[in-house]
């Protein structure tokens, strides 16, 4: 099992985010930080890619996507899975 810190996860998806001011937090929406459906395509592949995981289709949808917290938790679960 991998061990993926907060921190590395936020600095990757950070840059997908383009209306958000500040730091990203767990709880943080990210559809209301500027997240859209291209730029969800590109995320998805950047932590497929970075963090060697893969999304199963019946996880991809807008609960997985709907915080940072969500998304890091969805990650951390694929990581385990390996």
């Amino acid at each position: 099992m991998k061990s993926l810190r907060w921190d590395t996860f936020t600095d990757l998806v950070a840059p997908f985010l383009v209306r958000l001011s500040g730091d990203a937090e767990r709880n943080t929406d990210l559809e209301e930080a500027g997240l859209e459906s291209l730029s969800l395509v590109e995320l998805v592949a950047e932590i497929e890619t970075k963090f060697e995981v893969e999304f199963p289709v019946e996880i991809l949808n807008w609960g997985t996507f709907a915080t940072v917290g969500t998304l890091f938790d969805t990650t951390v679960a694929l990581l385990g899975d390996e």
